[in-house]
């Protein structure tokens, strides 16, 4: 296991990925922090990860294991704000203007969920670039990997980039919200297939509203070259208590049995078309 992720290749045109349910929080990043442990905590998509067991043998699967709020896997590693860091020399390679960077959840976060500020002072830029070599760049590289070894095999491929998304975000009626940026990473049949077995299991589902795909789904996505992305976030208060951070078994275990069924109708349709 690599210290970005943990991750396997198997024999299947289905590839899922949850580049936000890591959660080892390092002393080394620790020690710039101005806030509770528990007030970064609230960034991670908590549980989804686990989701995906037993059935992980059907798929091939990539997991990061640092969290978001120490790199952000789903951003450009052109999105930094450069007021964050000192000692630093980012010239207009870096893209300072982009939305996320001003609303301050960039590649590194300046904000937790709630809009505090997470870091007691400016930090060294040595410390970004140490994040960026040895844990957003290791796991991009694995997706890349996955995707060559997967397509050398298959014609057709889908990629799930799975999150989880906290129900301040969202209206109370929203559970599930579907991206493909606007049909450019996925073809539209695919989307509905995805949709629809939502919808069996009685979840209101939104489409590319308000998430239309982060960066993963958008810079991967190629459905021209049979490389279909897309993004699924989940409601938290679906399956779990967000105040104390623990599972509405009942609820976690229908969500289950959901994806579950999810990737066998992946699968058979991928079968079907290859």
């Amino acid at each position: 296991m690599h210290n970005a992720y943990e991750f396997h290749i198997n024999n299947s045109p289905l590839i899922v990925m949850t580049p936000h349910s890591g959660r080892n929080y390092s002393n080394r990043f620790l020690k710039y922090i101005t806030l509770d442990l528990k007030d970064l905590r609230n960034t991670e998509d908590f549980f989804i990860d686990q989701l995906f067991f037993p059935c992980s043998n059907n798929f091939s699967y990539l997991y990061a294991t640092f969290p978001r709020i120490f790199v952000d896997a789903n951003r450009s590693p052109l999105e930094i704000d450069k007021s964050m860091w000192e000692n630093n020399n980012l010239d207009k390679l870096f893209d300072a203007s982009s939305i996320k960077v001003l609303n301050g959840i960039g590649v590194f976060a300046k904000y937790n969920l709630f809009g505090e500020y997470i870091y007691s002072s400016k930090v060294p830029f040595s410390e970004a670039k140490w994040r960026l070599l040895n844990f957003y760049f290791p796991y991009h590289r694995k997706i890349k990997e996955i995707i060559k070894k997967t397509k050398k095999k298959y014609e057709k491929i889908i990629a799930l980039d799975c999150h989880s998304m906290s129900s301040e975000l969202v209206s109370s009626e929203t559970d599930i919200v579907i991206s493909n940026v606007n049909n450019k990473s996925s073809s539209p049949d695919i989307l509905n297939l995805v949709k629809k077995c939502f919808k069996n299991y009685s979840y209101n589902t939104n489409i590319n509203n308000p998430f239309k795909g982060g960066f993963i789904t958008s810079y991967y996505g190629k459905p021209k070259n049979n490389i279909h992305f897309l993004q699924i976030e989940v409601n938290k208060s679906l399956y779990m208590d967000e105040k104390n951070l623990s599972l509405k078994k009942s609820n976690f275990s229908k969500l289950k049995d959901c994806f579950e069924n999810l990737f066998k109708d992946i699968l058979f349709y991928l079968n079907y078309k290859q």
